[in-house]
């Protein structure tokens, strides 16, 4: 219960953070979902139901505070961890570049979903190829950033299972 807890905690600080703060800087159009490499952690490293229990708490709290299409964020973070664990299965992610990778192809995924339930007419989606610039910047800084994310979560994970 008191990871459970914990990753809550840090995911609405991540939501809020990712909602307000950044927000207001030049990266608007880059900054992917913050969340997703603490979904892919969670999948990999905790059990099924503590990584289904974060992800739908993770999921609620960032539809209510997206603005957007409710359901969107619940609908990407469980495909998410079904993808994660089927990818997990046939590849080996124990280094930072598989992280990479892993997380990068996560944040792919969440834009395609984004995408395809984004509704409006045949042609006004297919006008919106300016938008293929900010997801591609979107999953090179997933690619970057998102093992760096991981190892402080795996640092409080042990933080914490040394706690208990």
């Amino acid at each position: 219960m008191k990871i459970i807890c914990t990753y809550i905690f840090l995911g609405i600080a991540i939501v809020v953070g990712q909602t307000t703060i950044l927000k207001l800087t030049l990266l608007q159009n880059g900054v992917y979902d913050l969340l997703i490499p603490m979904v892919v952690f969670a999948r990999l490293n905790l059990s099924v139901k503590t990584a289904g229990v974060i992800a739908l708490v993770m999921g609620y709290v960032m539809d209510l505070f997206s603005g957007g299409q409710f359901g969107l964020y619940i609908t990407s973070y469980l495909w998410i961890l079904i993808g994660v664990k089927v990818i997990s299965g046939y590849f080996s992610i124990q280094g930072s570049i598989s992280w990479a990778i892993l997380i990068a192809l996560c944040v792919l995924f969440e834009n395609v979903i984004f995408f395809l339930f984004s509704g409006g007419p045949v042609q006004e989606v297919l006008m919106e190829g300016h938008k293929l610039r900010s997801v591609i910047l979107q999953t090179s800084l997933a690619a970057i950033s998102g093992p760096a994310i991981v190892m402080g979560l795996e640092r409080i994970y042990q933080r914490i299972e040394g706690v208990e």
